[in-house]
Formats: structure tokens, C-alpha cells, sequence
């Protein structure tokens, strides 16, 4: 039953994944043209183990090493929430769970389809593993490094199957499991080590055969902070309040990662900035991170446009004008990447005492940015990440040659 089980949703799970590739093919072209040619196997190999070996150095302190295993396994949470759909298996899982099967072969079929869904992540944790026994990462003993690595993809692993199951109390142990592997990482390399690194593995399986007395206290507590809690938008206008309900409920995952990302665009390009020491290379960063993040803010039209379309006969009756959801639309996407914005303009309007008008005709152009890339957004079609990178490259060009 496992083996039949496995292959269906495999099946469903690259079906499902073969169309968002093929419906956003251009993105991964472009993603492409970065990846600088003439590159040499090792040279690729460690730049792809660097992130994930800056986290795992012995010597640091432990909340040193805590907060980036915490912040690994939330990237590895929102990176399966976004595909949660693909991973459940689809409309056959209502099926499915009506079916004689144990708890133990459904979590043996997650895992399995956890496994391939992870592939992207799971890269530098391969090269990290092929590069470490050549001893090219420094002192520390390899086979020390490689369990580590070994127990921290398996924290990630369980995390993730947690968060499947949504068991959100299972999640709270996975808090003291990287502190335990924290400590291991932060003493040279003993006993001790070896058993700590034992230890944060035991404490993140323990939710396999454990009930945690927290589950039913989140259940009822948490869950109404979380997306889709009824107080959650309470302070938001109504209409501004069903479009993030609709954003949070619908799509938790992807909006998580999306709002990540335009908030670490931001933080990076303040820290090339001042790695640049606010010279003349300052504002033309300040352009690209402001262009990005347009970028990626704009793709919650979709999201919103989509959450419309089933309820257009209701939304038609309303007393209304005719651009009325358009105008909201655009509105709270302004608004959505008016954080990120102040975030990253600050600097530059303290550290290189760059003009008011100048500060605010960027900002000013940021707002029409986020507004013209609803056209392509709602209205392009297969081609809307083309022409919205087309549209945002457009005017990153057309702002560095004004404040020049």
C-alpha cells in the first residue's frame, strides 16, 4: 500500500510542479543568465556549500549558531508551505485518507515526497557532503561537519513533516533541538559533541511518538494569531482585511516567503551600501533593490486577482464603482511595499544626506512602478513574469539616468 501510495503522489507532485515550471518558465531563464559562465567545478561546488558552512563553523557562541538553524529551518517551512498543495497530493488524498493506513506509512509517504520537493535545498547540503572529506573547509574534522549537516537536514526533514501534519506544538521542541545542537557546534570537537549532535536529533523525533501537552493549548490559543484568525486583521479597513485574509489563507507559505524576501532584498541592499561606503555606486543599488522588490510585491495581483474571480458575480451586485477592486488592489500592494521601501531608503537619506526632492522622486517612482506592473501581472497572461521583468529593468535603467 506505501509503495502504491508513494508513486501516486509522486506522480501528482511532478505533474503539479511540471506546470507552475512550464507556466513560469521565464523566470528560471532569466534566474539562469546570473550564474556566471566559465565557472569551474570546485569553484561552483564551494560556492554552493559557503551559506550552509557559515552556519555550521565550530568555535561560536551558541546563540550565534542558534538563530541561523532557526532562520535555515523557517526558509525550509515556507519553502514547502509554498508547494503544500503539490505535496498533499491533491483531490485523491481525500480519498486516500479513508483508507486502512497506518500513521507511520502516511509520514513514509510525506517523507518520500518531502525528499524530492526539498531538491533545491538539499544541493549545498550534497556538495557540503562531497567537498568536506577533501579537506578544502578548513580544520574542522570532517566527519564531525557531515553528521552535523546529516542531523540538521533531518531537523529540517521533521520539521517540515510537522508542519505537514499541522501539529504547530510539535513545532515549539524544534526550539530546544537546535540549542542543544547549538551547544554542540560552539565546543571543539569531543565527546560531548558527538553526543549533543545525537541529542537534538531524539528531542525532533520525539513528536513521531510523543502527544505534546502543548498541541491542544496552540490549537486553541495560537491559531487565532495565525493566518486566518479571526482577530488577526481586525485593525486593517474591511476591504483592506479581505484581500489579506485572502492572502494569508489561501496562500500562507507563498505570501511568508514573499514578504521574507522583499524585507532580506531590502536589509542586503542596505548592507552593499554601506560595504560601498555610500559612494556614487549607492543610489544605482538603491535603484536595482528598489526595482526587485517592486517585482516580487507585484506578484501578489495574481494572488488577489485569483481570490476575485470565483466571487465576480457577488462582487458585481455591489453598489461599487467599476475600478473599485482594481484601485484596492493596487492600494494594498503600495502598501505592502511601503516597509520595505522606508527600510531601504533610510540610509541613504541619513548616511549620504541625499536631497528631499531626490528621495522623494524615487519614492514617488517606486509607487508608479508598483502600479504599472499590475498591467502585466493581471493582464500578461503566460508572458507576465517577462514583461513585468521587462517593465521593472525598464524603469531601474530610466532611474539611474535621471539621478546621475
Amino acid at each position: 500500500m506505501y509503495r502504491y501510495l508513494t508513486l501516486l503522489r509522486l506522480r501528482w507532485y511532478t505533474l503539479a510542479t511540471g506546470r507552475v515550471l512550464v507556466r513560469h518558465w521565464q523566470g528560471f531563464v532569466l534566474a539562469g543568465t546570473l550564474v556566471p559562465g566559465g565557472m569551474s567545478v570546485g569553484r561552483l561546488l564551494m560556492g554552493l556549500v559557503y551559506p550552509l558552512l557559515a552556519a555550521l563553523q565550530v568555535g561560536h557562541d551558541v546563540l550565534w549558531h542558534w538563530w541561523r538553524l532557526v532562520a535555515i529551518q523557517g526558509l525550509a517551512l515556507a519553502w514547502v508551505m509554498v508547494q503544500r498543495r503539490h505535496i498533499d497530493g491533491g483531490a485523491f488524498m481525500a480519498y486516500a485518507r479513508s483508507l486502512p493506513l497506518s500513521v507511520n506509512q502516511r509520514r513514509r509517504a510525506d517523507l518520500s515526497v518531502l525528499l524530492p520537493a526539498n531538491s533545491l535545498l538539499l544541493v549545498p547540503v550534497v556538495a557540503l557532503v562531497i567537498v568536506a572529506p577533501t579537506g578544502l573547509l578548513g580544520a574542522t574534522a570532517p566527519p564531525f561537519l557531515v553528521a552535523t549537516v546529516c542531523v540538521m537536514t533531518g531537523l529540517v526533514l521533521l520539521a517540515e513533516l510537522a508542519a505537514l501534519e499541522r501539529q504547530l506544538g510539535a513545532l515549539l521542541i524544534f526550539g530546544p533541538a537546535d540549542a542543544l545542537l547549538s551547544w554542540g557546534l560552539s565546543r571543539p570537537v569531543d565527546p560531548a559533541s558527538w553526543l549533543a549532535l545525537s541529542g537534538a536529533l531524539l528531542i525532533g523525533a520525539s513528536f513521531l511518538v510523543l502527544r505534546h501537552p502543548l498541541q491542544r493549548w496552540v490549537r486553541r490559543r495560537v491559531t487565532q494569531s495565525l493566518p486566518g484568525g479571526p482577530r488577526l486583521f481586525s485593525f486593517l479597513p474591511p476591504v483592506w482585511r479581505i484581500q489579506a485574509q485572502a492572502l494569508w489563507v489561501r496562500h500562507p507559505g507563498g505570501t511568508t516567503l514573499r514578504t521574507a524576501s522583499v524585507f532580506a532584498l531590502a536589509l542586503a541592499a542596505d548592507w552593499l551600501m554601506q560595504k560601498f561606503a555610500f559612494d556614487a555606486r549607492a543610489l544605482p543599488t538603491a535603484i536595482l533593490g528598489m526595482a526587485a522588490i517592486a517585482l516580487i510585491a507585484s506578484g501578489l495581483y495574481r494572488i488577489l486577482q485569483s481570490a476575485h474571480r470565483p466571487v465576480q458575480p457577488y462582487l458585481h451586485a455591489l453598489p461599487l464603482p467599476k475600478r473599485f477592486w482594481a484601485l484596492q488592489d493596487t492600494a494594498f500592494v503600495a502598501a505592502f511595499g511601503a516597509l520595505p521601501l522606508a527600510i531601504l531608503l533610510a540610509p541613504i537619506f541619513i548616511s549620504l544626506n541625499a536631497s528631499v526632492d531626490t528621495t522623494l522622486a524615487l519614492v514617488l517612482a517606486y509607487f508608479v512602478l508598483l502600479a504599472l506592473l499590475r498591467l502585466p501581472l493581471v493582464h500578461g497572461g503566460r508572458q507576465a513574469v517577462l514583461l513585468g521583468v521587462i517593465l521593472a529593468g525598464t524603469w531601474s535603467g530610466a532611474a539611474m539616468a535621471v539621478v546621475r
